[in-house]
């Protein structure tokens, strides 16, 4: 089915956001972003209602990852650090997870395990309702995306993917998307920014972009599509120009299409949707500025798209008469389908 999206509605935030989920139950949308807070707001079908943020965190909050069945959030920091909340209680907390910046957080579809990834190059699993460490893995250089089934799939900067058994303690299978990594001008360009299964783990996707030079980095949204029994690349999809920069966020549907975000040269960005068994986008929605983050909400009528404000800096903004700095804000697009 190709679902024709329409925005109903936008919200301001107070500060720039880089991801944002619905909870289990769909009441409430939780984000992280440049600002060492969780930020919440209550849905009920047609209004984002801002409720109290989640404090405490160090730096930036940079992930965050819903329990599947439970009304508890798991997040993070820049500083490594990572909670599981529910409501405004803290359950557990590791002040140091990870050695610096939290990458991702995933939780298993029955809800007993989450696992982060790192900076530290470290693939971590914790048991979701004490927080004791129960694995660890030295996965590579910065890894910047996993996702969790009965097994954990994990990719570094340098496009080296590798799906590990957390029980056994072993290696499974390798993929090759180093096409998502680039050496420019001194410049590592590491292009991975999501992992995600469809058709029933048959599949495993790599989202982010095909980096073309750096300085004033130039790269291209790309999806790669890998067979998850044998490791083979079979089909690879890019979608708009080398100033649309990375795919920053990619979910599926319940209808089986693809949904992601984009964003790169300062102002530009884009909502797109995707038939899996074709490479050209169906839908494609140019309207909001650096998009990073897609919220589905669990009836598959409502999404959420976080942007950047247009008038929006890349090299800074002058201070006000009043000598403060104007930071960026993401509006929160609601969108039904």
């Amino acid at each position: 089915m190709k679902l024709e999206p329409k925005q109903i509605a936008e919200f301001k935030s107070e500060r720039q956001i880089s991801a944002a989920r619905f909870s289990h139950d769909g009441s409430m949308l939780a984000a992280v972003g440049y600002e060492p807070v969780v930020r919440r707001w209550q849905f009920d079908g047609q209004a984002l209602t801002p409720l109290p943020s989640i404090e405490g965190f160090h730096g930036y909050s940079t992930a965050l990852a819903f329990h599947p069945k439970q009304p508890r959030l798991f997040a993070a920091d820049s500083w490594g650090q990572l909670r599981c909340i529910e409501d405004e209680k803290t359950l557990w907390q590791h002040e140091a997870a990870h050695d610096g910046w939290l990458r991702q957080i995933a939780a298993s579809p029955d809800g007993s395990r989450i696992a982060t990834c790192g900076k530290d190059g470290f693939v971590r699993v914790w048991d979701a309702a004490t927080g004791k460490k129960l694995a660890e893995h030295q996965a590579g250089e910065d890894v910047y995306a996993l996702t969790m089934t009965d097994s954990i799939t994990f990719g570094d900067m340098r496009g080296r993917l590798e799906t590990w058994d957390v029980d056994l303690k072993k290696k499974q299978r390798s993929f090759d998307a180093s096409v998502l990594y680039k050496l420019d001008r001194l410049q590592d360009l590491g292009g991975l920014r999501v992992l995600l299964h469809i058709d029933g783990s048959k599949t495993l996707l790599a989202a982010g972009t095909t980096p073309q030079n750096g300085a004033t980095p130039q790269s291209i949204p790309t999806i790669l599509f890998f067979d998850t029994a044998t490791g083979k690349l079979t089909k690879t999809v890019t979608h708009g120009t080398n100033k649309e920069g990375y795919v920053h966020d990619l979910v599926q549907h319940p209808s089986g299409c693809l949904m992601a975000v984009t964003a790169g040269t300062p102002g530009s960005g884009q909502l797109f949707l995707l038939d899996p068994a074709e490479k050209e986008a169906f839908h494609e929605n140019k309207k909001m500025a650096n998009c990073h983050a897609l919220a589905l909400h669990p009836d598959g009528k409502h999404f959420v798209v976080t942007s950047t404000n247009r008038d929006s800096n890349g090299n800074g903004k002058s201070l006000t008469k009043d000598g403060v700095y104007k930071t960026n804000t993401s509006p929160l697009h609601l969108f039904e389908v």
